[in-house]
């Protein structure tokens, strides 16, 4: 067995072969990712820090951040890298070359060392760390990614990560997502103690238009395949479907669990996931008429955060991370429920499940 270890700002990479890990028992994962062609699975679980400065992985295995990549055939796990704090996205490059990882961690004292990091897919390197960020977007056209700071939403090229540009009206947003055709920049930003989503130029970074105002903060924009479309989650069970070029919600639909929603859109963008952060409850709409089509849950679908928040806390992106998705095949979904499992969407069937 051959194994490299390299550690860089409390990032623990281990490939190898095979792996003989310790006995540890199942997390449900925070972040999903599939790679495009469909055969690679992605899955970030978040853990705790050795409690020092500068903070590291805690030793414990079952206790600190995980992010790790698998065969999605045969299930058998390629990477390891080991991390800490609250994952709340993980995303393959179109060319399913790199993996990009957000992480949420704040040790105290008002010091924030969250990052958006870029890793080598096939060697597990840590390629690029974009520090005291918050989110990104990877272009479907590639070459380009969005990257969130508490002031700015900058535009890297993602071979050599220079700045190519600026979107100054998303600067300090909640979130940030390319549209499907890359011609827009969308956020979810606040604005007067109201959130909104707001659209830009991904060329020239010009607002464009933004939407009504909401009471309550929400995160996610779940784009469309169609490219006319978006959709976002809501606490209180609600899903948003939105006409893209308008910026206003088309439909509505309500879950049985009323937690905040993540919602997920098939290849086609025929059919409409969601799944709820609290359960990990999945429905599915038929967008051509409306109706709900699947329902299915799972006996263990919580999951656990790990960053300190006051209870009057309201903006809390940790609490809707990016953990349900379709396959690529658009037959069966994957949720990061026991590690990360593959459900058949017409009738639930177990189909894979990722664990240590």
């Amino acid at each position: 067995m051959r194994i490299a270890v390299g550690v860089l700002l409390g990032i623990a990479a281990t490939v190898g072969s095979s792996y003989a890990a310790p006995f540890v028992p199942e997390r449900n994962a925070q972040c999903i990712a599939v790679s495009p062609d469909g055969r690679l699975v992605a899955t970030a679980k978040s853990g705790m820090s050795n409690a020092e400065f500068p903070p590291r992985p805690h030793p414990t295995v079952r206790k600190c951040g995980l992010i790790q990549i698998w065969d999605a055939r045969t299930g058998q796990m390629l990477q390891r890298l080991q991390s800490f704090g609250d994952f709340t996205n993980l995303r393959f490059s179109p060319d399913g070359k790199r993996l990009a990882s957000c992480r949420l961690f704040t040790p105290g004292g008002g010091l924030e060392l969250s990052e958006v990091r870029i890793w080598d897919v096939e060697t597990g390197k840590s390629l690029y760390q974009f520090n005291r960020c918050h989110a990104f977007s990877f272009s479907p056209a590639g070459g380009k990614m969005a990257v969130l700071s508490r002031t700015k939403c900058v535009i890297y090229d993602t071979t050599s990560y220079a700045k190519l540009g600026r979107c100054d009206p998303l600067g300090g947003a909640l979130s940030v997502e390319y549209s499907a055709d890359s011609r827009h920049l969308l956020g979810v930003r606040a604005q007067k103690e109201r959130f909104q989503v707001v659209m830009c130029d991904a060329q020239s970074g010009a607002l464009q238009r933004a939407s009504v105002d909401f009471e309550a903060p929400f995160y996610t924009l779940a784009m469309s395949p169609d490219k006319n479309a978006f959709a976002t989650g809501h606490v209180g069970g609600v899903v948003l479907h939105w006409n893209l070029e308008s910026l206003v919600p088309v439909a509505q639909f309500r879950t049985l669990d009323k937690a905040i929603q993540h919602p997920f859109f098939s290849p086609d963008g025929q059919t409409l996931g969601a799944g709820s952060q609290r359960t990990a409850d999945v429905e599915f709409w038929d967008l051509s008429t409306g109706r709900q089509i699947y329902r299915y849950t799972y006996v263990r679908g919580t999951m656990r955060t790990y960053h300190p928040r006051d209870p009057d806390e309201r903006i809390c992106p940790e609490r809707d991370p990016a953990r349900f998705l379709f396959m690529p095949d658009g037959g069966a979904f994957i949720a990061g429920c026991y590690g990360g499992m593959i459900r058949v969407v017409a009738n639930g069937q177990e189909v894979k499940r990722f664990g240590y």
